[in-house]
């Protein structure tokens, strides 16, 4: 597989900036001259409300040209594939509108999840682009995970539909499972703050990563975290508490301390790069706020070409 094709995937526990991040790193490299597809199975209204990209041929021409979001809805996909299979198109009408067919994409386990993984192996392998199977090439696809526990889910429905069926579904499921198991074709972000909980989830779904697919993290993006934490250590020493200093001063040392810590045992837990990502404190719109968190977002592990803009 061409080392352009990798999927990057932006995972983590729910509410932790995924999304952000997702259309940061797009952003950024959209920016340099890449073209980058951003693949998420949230709804296209859900994306917009989180985030707007609303402006950006006035404010990054480059990345307009080179940027796409593709939503990939499982049910969208399942009705494809009945149309494709019965051409006549009330007999395709009459089987997507039966009772039958409606129960089995919302109860058979793994259904949906299973086409979304065999659209996304297909995007990564170029025998579809975001604007169909004649449309023009891109140099890095994303994927904007769910969150941890359905991420992980999702991966699992191949090797299931492998195990536990025969015939086409049986072969197409072990081929998704030999492509999402080969770290040559995945590049892990996980993303986190350090908040206890999050970064709990973070270590098991890593660990879980691993233990099923022999996948390792190629980067934790720290989301959020305090200034102290990207502060170098000659500035943080200039900074003393006395018994004059505010409360806000202390708070902002010892969560700056904390985090500092929780760094530090992460590193023992995942051995990774670690990208800190600041909270940003002011910002005029989504898109600046995407460029200044894609500033942060240098992560060479990924081994992209050189743009061409």
């Amino acid at each position: 597989m061409d080392p352009q094709s990798r999927i990057v995937v932006v995972c983590g526990k729910g509410g932790v900036g995924k999304t952000t991040v997702s259309l940061a790193l797009g952003l950024k490299h959209a920016n340099e001259g890449r073209r980058v597809v951003i693949v998420s199975s949230h709804p296209v209204p859900e994306l917009a409300i989180a985030v707007s990209l609303e402006g950006i041929a006035t404010r990054f021409p480059a990345a307009a040209r080179n940027l796409f979001v593709v939503h990939l809805d499982p049910r969208e996909l399942l009705q494809q594939v009945v149309k494709e299979n019965f051409p006549v198109q009330m007999v395709a009408q009459a089987i997507l509108h039966s009772s039958i067919f409606k129960n089995l994409v919302e109860i058979a386990p793994g259904l949906k999840e299973f086409y979304f993984l065999a659209r996304l192996q297909q995007l990564a392998e170029r025998k579809a682009t975001a604007a169909g199977a004649d449309g023009p090439d891109y140099e890095l696809l994303i994927w904007d995970a769910p969150a941890s526990g359905h991420f992980l889910g999702t991966l699992r429905s191949a090797r299931a539909f492998e195990k536990y069926l025969t015939g086409p579904l049986a072969s197409m499921g072990a081929e998704m499972d030999r492509f999402f198991s080969n770290s040559d074709n995945i590049r892990v972000l996980a993303v986190t703050p350090l908040e206890e909980m999050a970064i709990a989830e973070t270590i098991e779904m890593t660990d879980s990563l691993f233990q099923d697919f022999r996948l390792r993290c190629t980067a934790l993006i720290l989301n959020m975290v305090s200034p102290l934490l990207t502060a170098s250590e000659k500035d943080t020493r200039t900074l003393k508490v006395t018994s004059e200093s505010s409360p806000a001063l202390r708070f902002a040392l010892d969560r700056g301390a904390l985090e500092r810590e929780r760094a530090n045992d992460l590193l023992t837990a995942i051995i990774a790069p670690q990208i800190p990502v600041p909270r940003i404190q002011e910002w005029n719109g989504d898109l600046d706020l995407l460029g200044q968190v894609g500033r942060w977002l240098d992560i060479p592990t990924l081994h992209l070409s050189p743009g061409k803009a």
